[in-house]
């Protein structure tokens, strides 16, 4: 089997920035682009292949067409059709909503059949950027309410100073926000489950308030939640580090300027890699060979055992799997 590379959807929003439209290189591409989705199979949103004998399908279909040879045994009986992460770019040119999502038994008394457990991977921060991950103190459902009417929800957030580098993971029913100056990558499940708590008494275009999901975000916050800093891991020049090891992902960071050799032959999953620095030739243990450069993103089979990477000058990226 091949590589997969997707048609990214980008998606317009009243916090977005350019990042993602310079990191890319669309020059046409609209304004206040704040979230590129790169692999997508979220019903409604998926993500198409773009180039190949397989062009124009989607995940739930390449899953039917090759089954646990793309996904995992494992996850083709967990998951079926469904793909389980949704893989984004972020560019906050404003402040987002304050957010809060749903664990997976939330979500299924919704109807839904998974919550959303995310990670981020901070790519890039202005001067003084900043964003919101966890309560300052154990709270209440009482006192998030009470916050909220007399204006005082910030006072009881930690607020996290951010630089390029940084992972923050953000499990189910973790309160956050990502604030104004922030570019990053965004794993997550494949979910678009999302309670704004708070959205600062912003207007929508139309110049109505924009909703809040107080009595959803009242049952999935976690009110306990005050251990929410940033991942602490040391960068391992020419090879990988592990970021995130929970039941819903694992994914790692790689950082090479010299050639290196990646062994999947343990795990029964698709890998996936993200690019946001620089570029890199990779051939897999099939012989397939292609470039991954910043700004693309490329989904690898579960039959992948072994990938070479031959960076041209400094490449860097993140790899997740099931």
């Amino acid at each position: 089997m091949k590589p997969f590379f997707f048609r990214p959807l980008l998606k317009q929003t009243i916090w977005g920035g350019e990042q993602i439209k310079e990191l890319k290189g669309i020059a046409d591409a609209p304004k206040r682009i704040g979230e590129s989705w790169e692999i997508s199979g979220v019903p409604g949103d998926e993500t198409p292949v773009c180039c190949g004998d397989d062009e124009g399908l989607t995940l739930p279909r390449l899953i039917e067409k090759y089954g646990a040879d793309l996904v995992g045994k494992d996850n083709l009986s967990r998951y079926g059709s469904t793909f389980p992460l949704l893989i984004k770019f972020i560019s906050a040119a404003q402040d987002l909503s304050i957010q809060v999502h749903p664990d997976d038994k939330m979500a299924q008394r919704m109807g839904h059949p998974y919550g959303k457990t995310e990670m981020w991977y901070i790519t890039g921060a202005k001067e003084g950027a900043s964003l919101v991950s966890g309560f300052a103190h154990p709270s209440s459902a009482e006192e998030y309410v009470a916050s909220l009417a007399d204006g005082t929800l910030m006072e009881h957030l930690q607020s996290h100073k951010t630089q390029p580098g940084q992972c923050f993971f953000i499990p189910a029913g973790r309160i956050h926000s990502i604030g104004a100056g922030n570019f990053l990558v965004e794993i997550q499940q494949s979910s678009n489950d999302t309670f704004r708590v708070y959205d600062f008494d912003r207007r929508d275009a139309q110049g109505n308030p924009r909703e809040l999901h107080v009595e959803q975000a009242k049952e999935a916050l976690n009110y306990s939640d005050t251990q929410a800093k940033p991942v602490d891991y040391e960068p391992k020049e020419n090879g990988s580090v592990c970021l995130v090891n929970c039941p819903q992902f694992t994914t790692s960071l790689y950082e090479a300027n010299e050639p290196i050799a990646a062994d999947f032959s343990e795990i029964d999953s698709f890998v996936i890699f993200i690019c946001f620095e620089g570029k890199a030739a990779l051939t897999d243990d099939e012989g397939n060979a292609f470039t991954l450069q910043a700004g693309q993103s490329v989904l690898l089979p579960a039959t992948l055992k072994e990938l070479k990477i031959v960076p041209e000058g400094n490449f860097r990226a993140l790899e997740t799997h099931v």
